[in-house]
């Protein structure tokens, strides 16, 4: 997991009582241990944000059930069909004007999808508020539960990708320090053995 051998991590573990293992690679060992540790520690944060997203959604769909109602409006034109610009597939929709009465006497109109079957006549159900106007229909239980899953798994992988991001920077600069005290230790060791020689001529 992220370019680490899982038991040369063991071996390598902070825990380790190798007296020959370096600092560098306790840190190493160390950095993904809590790193793995805050992966498996999102998960249940991530289900309670999920949950709180689903409740929120759910309730205000329940109050919008609660303060509108829905009536039968009277289709008064030709459906149409039109493409929605924004669908990925540009789908075609049937379009109609449709009129209905609420509170009674007060008559309103707006144009709204209906379904492929309706025809100039007939009557398509609409949601309106107290004052009559319509109202966009609320999502449904699923709906909500299908958007709190997604917020949290979206909320699980955008924080893994932050933690891979960072364990993958620090294994990087480890690797950079390590590198680089190699150099200086075996240049350091060939100083030494080219001073040793020069004193045993």
């Amino acid at each position: 997991m992220f370019g680490f051998d899982v038991a040369r991590w063991w071996h390598l573990a902070p825990w380790s009582t190798n007296p020959l293992m370096r600092g560098r690679d306790r840190t190493s060992a160390l950095v993904l241990a809590c790193g793995l540790a805050v992966i498996l520690g999102l998960v249940p944060f991530s289900a309670l944000l999920g949950s709180l997203t689903y409740a929120d959604l759910d309730a205000a769909s329940a109050r919008t059930r609660a303060t509108t109602q829905q009536i039968d409006a009277l289709v008064t034109s030709e459906p149409t069909l039109r493409s929605e610009e924004s669908a990925v597939f540009d789908p075609t929709e049937h379009y109609a004007t449709v009129a209905w009465e609420w509170p009674p006497g007060q008559r309103h109109s707006d144009e709204v999808r209906v379904p492929d079957e309706a025809e100039q006549g007939a009557t398509v159900p609409v949601r309106v508020d107290s004052e009559g106007r319509r109202v966009a229909e609320p999502p449904s239980s699923t709906s909500n539960a299908v958007l709190g899953i997604s917020a949290a798994v979206g909320f699980w992988v955008a924080c893994t990708v932050v933690v891979v991001v960072a364990l993958q920077a620090t294994r990087y600069f480890g690797w950079r320090a390590r590198m680089r005290q190699w150099d200086r230790d075996w240049l350091k060791f060939e100083t030494e053995r080219g001073r040793t020689k020069g004193d045993s001529t």
